[in-house]
């Protein structure tokens, strides 16, 4: 438990490291980004000297550059975005708007993938060599090469153009109608609920489509790596049900690559949003980034990436314990 413990302690410090030196990066990488915002400021003819003086102290932008650095770490270790340029907000009750969101979409979507994904992948690695094996690889490796915002655009054109079977854009608008009834701005909760789910649907079903598919490879690889093993010959000539064998001996064996990928997968449940959502115009965190970029909103561009580098971190972090913890191997290397 030693050695356990002083890989955890080692792997945490690694973590506050990368996580320190990024916000440092993303400083210096908006700075040099053109043009900033004390230029745009004054180069504002609508502005007189006294607004672009009282605008400049109110967002630091008179300071030395040394100080702004030290300021801004500072803030961003402790979770003090700024007020957002474009909003003229909290950034951070933006984020409280746009993070569940994309938690729900991309967090469901990979929980999904991933279960359904392990019976799957599973059942056709234990009957390999059959048209269920050849027919799951060659899908999934279809879906798993496919550009999601290629097949978003395909879906968007089927079901919500064409069929108008989902909404073809935004979250929840209080004039979207379902099963008849106009929502309004206090909607019973029961109907806020499928409202919100009749909007995630969607981009969820494209997501899972192409998550699944990388699951179901992975789950089929791992497995075959495992039936290859002398115990699973042992477990079989024993006498044991062959329902025994797959989940008891095989499967739980194979599991370990998947839950590292699972646990790694989640990190990008707000990352991985960027594409994703500015094709279906889903209001999450990774159109808030698009956005916040096209508007030359700094405060906000600093805070999604900030915050989808310590969801990176936070889950290969929690990845790498898990890992070590299953396999002594990981923590003596």
């Amino acid at each position: 438990m030693a050695g356990l413990a002083r890989y955890y302690l080692v792997r945490t410090l690694e973590s506050l490291v990368t996580y320190v030196i990024i916000i440092a990066v993303v400083f210096w990488l908006l700075y040099l980004y053109q043009p900033n915002p004390l230029i745009l400021l004054n180069l504002n003819p609508q502005l007189t000297e006294s607004q672009k003086e009282y605008l400049a102290n109110l967002f630091g932008f008179n300071k030395p550059l040394w100080e702004r650095f030290f300021i801004y770490m500072w803030d961003m270790l402790t979770f003090n975005f700024g007020i957002s340029y474009y909003y003229v907000q909290p950034v951070n009750n933006l984020l409280i708007q746009r993070i569940p969101r994309t938690l729900l979409l991309f967090g469901g979507a990979t929980i999904i993938a991933y279960v359904i994904g392990y019976f799957v992948g599973t059942v056709i690695a234990w009957k390999r060599g059959g048209v269920l094996d050849g027919s799951n690889v060659v899908v999934g490796l279809i879906f798993y090469n496919m550009p999601v915002y290629w097949l978003g655009m395909i879906f968007i054109f089927l079901f919500a153009f064409q069929l108008k079977l989902f909404p073809l854009a935004n979250f929840y608008d209080p004039t979207d109608k379902i099963l008849g009834t106009v929502l309004g701005n206090n909607p019973p909760l029961g109907l806020y609920i499928l409202d919100i789910l009749w909007h995630t649907a969607l981009p969820m079903i494209v997501l899972t489509l192409i998550s699944f598919a990388g699951t179901v490879l992975l789950m089929r690889t791992s497995m075959l790596d495992v039936l290859g093993e002398n115990y699973i010959d042992t477990a079989i000539a024993k006498g044991l049900k062959e329902k025994e064998v797959i989940y008891n001996h095989a499967a739980r064996n194979a599991l370990l690559p998947l839950v590292t990928s699972f646990v790694i997968s989640m990190a990008f449940a707000i990352g991985g949003g960027v594409l994703t959502e500015t094709v279906f115009s889903y209001q999450g965190v990774g159109l808030l980034f698009i956005q916040a970029l096209g508007l030359l909103d700094y405060p906000v561009v600093e805070a999604t990436t900030i915050i989808i580098a310590l969801l990176v971190i936070i889950f290969n972090w929690i990845a790498d314990l898990i890992y070590a913890y299953l396999d002594p191997r990981v923590r003596v290397a």
